[in-house]
């Protein structure tokens, strides 16, 4: 392919990849999940960040709220969908209000009573809806009824125009008209308790008076982010695979135990091992003296050993040379001279040792005689 060939299926290539960049930072945009990480409109990094580089000690985690931080003020919870409370989160919840902490739970719309048990009962049957504004067709401006605690100095807050929250726990008053907003007292503390995390959302911070309320929340102290219930908790039930594996697991040490236990007739005693002949130890350490380059030192040993054996026992001479010593040592013994002649000539270990041990005993027996 020449370069003006070329061009076209690059501009292809670098048009397909602005687009999926495109999509990319688009779906990051519109994530629903009110985190402090998530810039878009239904985040809340804005919040976050706004706070942090105003002075105030706000922080964020993923750990559970059974482990937060004993100087904490005040725990915001942003609408809790992917994972739910636990028991032992709402009683630690519960334990830090009666100490004088502040809690702003942001129920998420459609939770369930059992989830918030023990902290907030919200009425199952819908509110009254809310009016959109008409310049903000996605939002509703609330006007605060008390301002109490958390809402001196708000006069009004924007939310989203869906339903509102209706709390019917006796003690629980509303502070804004319609109720969006509910604030009801644990012990020392206050639990602030809205409808959907609105109130902090990217896209309402710089509307009405919603920067005010956060803005008194984090005067209280020290602000800690719930970012924990954003992932979805790992299942602990056990899985199908789990279960099978189980039961393989189960089955074998059954069989074995079974093959183990269970005998056909008596049982016999083991074979002993039969023993080694003395040629395969000789050829064992002639092929290891092989290896190790030894066997022509050793063979010349044997014929040193050989030729005092001969002085020793038949009265050959040393001085003699060898092809005399073996015509001697065949008319002794009755050898051929072939064989006798091997004694000086053959340069194998194992068989000139065979040759030595067949002399050896010869003249044993001769010498008996």
């Amino acid at each position: 392919m020449n370069r003006l060939g070329a061009w076209p299926l690059f501009a292809l290539l670098l048009l397909l990849a602005l687009a999926l960049g495109l999509a990319a930072e688009g779906d990051a945009q519109v994530s629903s999940v009110p985190s402090v990480s998530n810039p878009g409109p239904r985040g809340l990094k804005a919040l976050f960040t706004w706070l942090k580089e105003g002075g105030a000690d706000v922080r964020a985690g993923a750990t559970p709220l059974t482990e937060l931080p004993p100087e904490i003020a005040t725990v915001v919870i942003p609408a809790p969908v992917a994972a739910t409370l636990t028991d032992a989160e709402r009683a630690a919840l519960r334990r830090g209000l009666e100490r004088g902490a502040t809690v702003v739970l942001l129920v998420a719309r459609g939770a369930s009573t059992h989830e918030l048990a023990d902290l907030v009962t919200v009425r199952g049957s819908p509110a009254p809806e809310l009016s959109p504004t008409p310049t903000d067709g996605v939002g509703s401006t609330v006007s605060v009824t008390s301002q109490v605690g958390a809402l001196v100095g708000v006069s009004a807050l924007r939310v989203a125009s869906e339903r509102a929250l209706r709390v019917i726990d006796p003690d629980a008053v509303p502070l804004t008209s319609p109720p969006v907003l509910w604030v009801r007292r644990v012990g020392e503390g206050a639990l602030y308790v809205a409808a959907g995390a609105d109130l902090a959302e990217n896209a309402r911070l710089d509307l009405a008076d919603n920067a005010v309320l956060w803005r008194n929340l984090a005067a209280r102290g020290p602000m800690w982010f719930d970012e924990s219930h954003h992932v979805a908790r790992a299942s602990q039930t056990p899985t199908v695979n789990l279960w099978a594996t189980g039961l393989q697991f189960l089955f074998a040490a059954a069989l074995f135990v079974a093959s183990r236990g269970a005998r056909l007739g008596p049982v016999r005693a083991e074979p002993p091992a039969p023993l080694r002949s003395s040629t395969e130890y000789v050829e064992a350490m002639a092929r290891l003296t092989r290896r190790a380059h030894l066997e022509p030192e050793l063979v010349e040993a044997l014929r040193r050993q050989l030729r005092l054996t001969l002085h020793e026992r038949l009265g050959v001479a040393l001085a003699l040379p060898d092809g005399e010593r073996a015509r001697l040592v065949a008319q002794a013994l009755g050898w051929s001279e072939l064989d006798a002649a091997a004694l000086f000539t053959d340069g194998r270990f194992t068989s000139l040792s065979q040759r030595l041990a067949r002399l050896e005993a010869q003249l044993s027996g001769r010498a008996a005689t």
